[in-house]
């Protein structure tokens, strides 16, 4: 970088005159030479700006045109409405599944309720309504929403189209509801990385989750591992997209070239954060075993965010480890099955026009001019009664199809799970109700007395699932007896119905 003495640099020092951004940006932009590698850099960051600008118009459109409705909706932000529809939706997506308007309506119900007490159930609905009208683009027809913007291209100014989805409406593979899916663009709106890499992302919020939990900011954790379990199904639901597009069309997929190095890729990308994943949930999990009360809650919700993470990660990998032998039977099926046998002759051609210029002798002058103008070509002469036999009767004619030219990707399957509970956390919880089960106590106070005896995080875990099992179990099962005590309870790192566990009876 070259600097460059001015002779008034003291005066606009300490003038209390400064440029604005969008003028250093100017300035810039006229320093750089229009096809430098500065210029593409400058274009390409201001169109993702830009693009980043017009996502979230329909939702300002929507909240910006409210008071020309038939009806009140002052009482609502419908930008929060919306951005709640999306959280919903992008927190129920997986592969082929989404959110349904129950969801939807559970969601935003309470939400509605609090900012109108009075609303009626018939307006709630009506809202709804109107915020996934919006999100769907129901006023195009659900076409994508398209809007023109200016762009740098090589130093010149450019008008381009961004064409984009917020919201769509599918069926189930089961086929027995519809659901709502939120578009990547939704979902990098939704998490402020429009245009960004997802796997410099995802790799990212890894980074700063570690370094946010070894501090012992779980707050911010929280917000940090709820957006990279969004960012980790926004890459999986690319990467499905991109199967489904080259399974959709075998024959122009370039599987070889593009599909291969994305899910070798995706694949790396997937085991690589598993081991990050694991390595923070054993920190976590250990953390939590001395953790008190006041971050017993917040430890808890971020390893459940953690599990969704790690979840929709398995999913990608089971679909990938599958993808080549499904496109390998899709491309047989479309491109190299057996053609139907049929007769080696043309009819219309080869037989039928022939016999018109044979037949029609007292209009062929006529005929033959017309018919080379409606068929495009001469009318041949007509073949012989051996030819023709010889057509009819020839054997079909069987194609040979070449084999698909497809490598197998380099796979391999994860390490199994280790055990949830290991054999120490049964002994414990064994040696535990031998000792203290000698009279009816309530669950509450037995989590209380396994606190005090040092009982793990694990242990206590087991003993309450236990609990569960035993309340419900048949005769031939049943262990100790557990009656429900009518009181609520919260405990411990639980909460819910508290139960008296008795032992059994002699």
């Amino acid at each position: 970088m070259r600097y460059q003495e001015r002779p008034d640099a003291e005066g606009e020092l300490f003038g209390g005159e400064t440029s604005s951004e969008q003028d250093s940006l100017v300035s810039r932009a006229q320093n750089l030479a229009p096809g430098s590698l500065e210029m593409r850099e400058l274009g390409e960051a201001v169109a993702r700006r830009t693009r980043s600008l017009i996502a979230p118009a329909p939702i300002l459109e929507l909240e910006s045109n409210k008071a020309q409705r038939d009806f009140d909706l002052s009482q609502h932000d419908l930008r929060m409405l919306c951005l709640i529809v999306l959280d919903v939706v992008i927190d129920k997506m997986g592969f082929g599944t989404g959110a349904t308007r129950r969801d939807l309506a559970v969601a935003i119900g309470p939400i509605l309720r609090t900012a109108e007490p009075e609303i009626v159930p018939e307006r709630e609905t009506r809202i709804l309504e109107l915020v996934l009208q919006a999100l769907l683009n129901e006023k195009s027809r659900r076409q994508q929403f398209v809007e023109r913007y200016a762009a740098l291209d090589e130093g010149v100014v450019r008008w381009r189209e961004f064409a984009y989805r917020l919201l769509e409406e599918t069926q189930t593979p089961e086929g027995d509801e519809r659901v709502y899916r939120a578009s990547s663009e939704a979902i990098n709106l939704y998490t402020e990385m429009l245009g960004y890499n997802l796997e410099d992302a995802a790799e990212a919020d890894l980074a700063v989750l570690k370094y946010q939990s070894q501090r012992g900011r779980l707050d911010d954790a929280i917000q940090t591992a709820r957006q990279a379990q969004i960012r980790a199904k926004a890459y999986a639901e690319k990467v499905r997209l991109a199967l489904e597009v080259a399974r959709r069309d075998a024959d122009q997929a370039k599987w070889s070239s593009e599909i291969l190095p994305l899910m070798e890729g995706a694949l790396q990308h997937i085991k690589e954060r598993l081991r990050k994943e694991g390595e923070l949930r054993a920190g976590l999990e250990q953390r939590r075993d001395q953790a008190a009360p006041a971050d017993l809650t917040k430890l808890n919700r971020l390893l459940d965010e953690i599990d969704k993470s790690e979840r929709t990660n398995l999913e990608l990998h089971n679909l990938l480890i599958t993808a080549n032998d499904k496109f390998r039977e899709e491309f047989a099926r479309q491109r190299l099955r057996r053609t139907a046998t049929g007769l080696r002759v043309s009819l219309e051609p080869e037989i039928l026009l022939r016999w018109i210029g044979e037949e029609v002798s007292f209009a062929r002058l006529a005929a033959v001019p017309a018919l080379n103008l409606l068929a495009g070509h001469a009318v041949p002469v007509p073949p012989s009664l051996e030819q023709l036999w010889a057509k009819l009767l020839a054997p079909p004619v069987t194609p040979e199809p070449a084999e698909a030219n497809v490598t197998l990707p380099d796979t391999a399957a994860l390490a199994s799970s280790p055990p949830v509970f290991k054999p120490e956390d049964w002994l414990g919880v064994r040696d535990f109700l031998r000792a203290e089960l000698r009279g009816s106590r309530s669950l509450s106070e037995l989590l209380v007395i396994a606190g005090g005896r040092g009982l793990s995080s694990p242990a206590k875990r087991l003993f309450v699932l236990l609990t569960m099992e035993q309340f419900g179990a048949a005769d031939a099962r049943r262990q100790f007896h557990v009656r429900p005590s009518g009181e609520p309870f919260d405990s411990s790192g639980f909460a819910g119905d508290d139960l008296f566990v008795s032992p059994p009876l002699p």
